[in-house]
């Protein structure tokens, strides 16, 4: 285990990743998994010794150099089970919304952006705003983003990833307008008049990647890799990343060029094709590169009150969600990756969608050449609590973001006050004994354990 992989509280000095002649003893701390050491001794980046500090200095030689930790408690590194790593990598160099509260602060931010871009970019991307936080929510619109970009088109999601706010030019580059009908899963938002307002949402979304284009190739790796070494002092080391097969390439050209980190790659539906006629399955890959599953999104979200939901939205009796698949689809899908040896990460949000997942899985389980697939349910932020022991039954691992609670309250009283003893049912999914691990969801909420 490298040095860095060592949580404390107390960061650990940056030689001890960039030069592997060094020998550390750290020492003073509650070691986790060996309350009865009293000291660590790493060598060449390795963990080579847990015990007592005499016989930790005895190995080291004189070569040792010691860190006292202070009492703190000494742990493994953690691992993100869920990100957008890439995406939260390339905020630093995109647009960036996500402290703008009105549309006055995101005028301002896509007018600082423009002044201070430092490539001659084709298209302006990124993202972070919330219509949830703004006054006048339906201001936001291609209107106000064709001020400052009427030349270039744009592309930005919203906080939550289940929206995008293009302006007249991107529509124009697609080739929509008010006559483009709403895809499967997906819809167009559109001005009283019928035009659209440039606000897509769910696979809406999806239809626009066809067009769009990044940044130049190097200065996204070089963002991972800044990114990577910020992520040290708060004890990651590796990350789950749920992004498209662009996004993995970055991720292994970072590592190539000595960005240190552990991922585990999760491809999106429209890989799947590809993952299988190269022979891929979940699981190949090393201890630094890894394959999980096939994601799937199964739903949308609270914040843009997409989440599939079995009761109406309060205020919008025709509107309960949006539920991407129909289950037979959803299992036939589901049945084709694990046919390849592929297992299933599948964003549920609402209790309905929930319950899909749950009941496809547990079909899918009656194969069994299929029952050693670890097969995933992201988020599952609202449960009805009669379903809690069919997703224990289900084997389904529980892949669970607590950080995004805060910001979640105020719209689980406007959105699902009816409904709320269903929301973020972590302790009963516990109780239950479901496994679970627990993410992030960055760049939508902080990285930061």
């Amino acid at each position: 285990m490298d040095p860095h992989k060592l949580c404390s509280g107390k960061r650990i000095p940056q030689a001890s990743i960039k030069d592997n002649t060094v020998n550390y003893i750290l020492h003073n701390a509650y070691i986790n998994g060996q309350p009865q050491a009293e000291a660590v001794l790493i060598v060449k980046n390795s963990i080579v010794h847990v015990g007592s500090l005499s016989n930790c200095r005895h190995l080291a030689g004189l070569a040792g150099e010691e860190i006292d930790l202070g009492g703190k408690c000494l742990m493994p590194a953690f691992t993100d089970a869920h990100s957008h790593f890439v995406e939260y990598s390339k905020s630093s160099i995109l647009v960036n919304l996500l402290n703008c509260n009105s549309i006055e602060d995101i005028a301002t931010e896509l007018q600082r952006y423009r002044a201070q871009l430092s490539w001659p970019a084709e298209w302006i991307l990124g993202g972070g705003w919330n219509r949830n936080t703004l006054s006048n929510p339906m201001t936001l619109n291609k209107t106000l983003v064709d001020k400052v970009f009427p030349d270039l088109p744009v592309a930005l999601f919203s906080r939550d990833y289940h929206a995008k706010l293009l302006n007249s030019k991107a529509l124009e580059i697609a080739g929509w307008d008010q006559h483009t009908p709403d895809p499967p899963g997906g819809r167009f938002e559109r001005m009283p008049d019928g035009s659209l307002s440039g606000v897509l949402f769910e696979t809406a979304t999806e239809m626009i990647d066809a067009y769009t284009k990044d940044p130049p190739n190097q200065v996204m790796v070089d963002s991972i890799k800044d990114r990577v070494q910020s992520i040290y002092e708060l004890g990651l080391i590796g990350f789950h990343s749920m992004e498209h097969q662009a996004s993995a390439q970055l991720l292994r050209q970072a590592q190539s060029q000595g960005s240190l980190f552990r991922t585990c790659w999760h491809f999106q539906a429209g890989e799947l094709d590809r993952m299988i006629a190269q022979e891929k399955k979940s699981y190949d890959g090393d201890e630094f590169f890894k394959i999980g599953g096939l994601k799937l999104f199964g739903d949308g979200s609270l914040g843009s009150r997409t989440a599939a939901m079995y009761d109406p939205y309060p205020g919008d009796v025709e509107n309960r969600g949006i539920l991407r698949y129909h289950d037979d689809e959803l299992y036939r899908l589901m049945e084709k990756a694990a046919r390849a040896g592929l297992a299933c990460t599948i964003h549920a949000i609402g209790d309905r969608c929930v319950r899909q997942i749950i009941d496809a899985t547990m079909r899918l389980r009656v194969e069994p050449a299929y029952k050693n697939l670890f097969h995933r349910i992201e988020h599952v932020q609202s449960i009805r609590l009669s379903d809690i022991p069919l997703l224990k039954s289900s084997g389904l691992f529980a892949s669970m973001q607590p950080v995004h609670i805060a910001n979640d309250i105020p719209m689980i009283h406007q959105s699902w006050g009816h409904i709320k003893e269903e929301a973020y049912a972590f302790r009963s999914m516990l109780d239950a004994g479901i496994p679970y691990a627990f993410g992030s969801d960055s760049p939508i909420e902080t990285i930061n354990p």
